[in-house]
């Protein structure tokens, strides 16, 4: 079964090329959707549009959602709680990283494994990663 991996951003522009590196990474183990911006195109978060990307990945076995900043946590923890569907909000993960490093070796780890845990500790562990030494 299919990992779920939902970038959810105050940009749109920012979301989408974050969907656009990650894929690079991905097999067909792994779908990657995006929830950025605002309804009419304004940098902020949406819980609506969160919701609607979680339930376009109902399929799915698991459901890690990457945030960039503190009201897209708040975004998304409205959408996972306004879930009508109890099994699918079993699902539903937010993951506690840096969003580019942590969505990166998490896409990585998901098409290695279906292990939620595990893709999530991967994802935790980009916040040690150095870029220089």
């Amino acid at each position: 079964m299919a990992t779920g991996i939902l970038i959810v951003s105050h940009s749109e522009k920012l979301a989408e090329g974050i969907v656009e590196l990650i894929s690079e990474m991905a097999n067909d183990s792994v779908v990657i959707k995006q929830a950025g911006g605002t309804e009419d195109g304004r940098l902020g978060t949406d819980a609506v549009r969160v919701q609607a990307a979680i339930e376009s990945m109902a399929d799915c076995g698991a459901i890690l959602i990457y945030c960039d900043l503190g009201s897209s946590i708040i975004s998304s923890e409205m959408a996972i709680e306004m879930l009508d569907d109890d099994a699918l909000r079993e699902k539903v993960q937010i993951v506690d990283c840096p969003i580019v490093e942590g969505a990166f070796t998490g896409v990585v780890q998901a098409s290695l494994t279906e292990d939620a845990a595990e893709i999530v500790a991967v994802s935790e562990q980009a916040r040690e990663l150095r870029k220089q030494s």
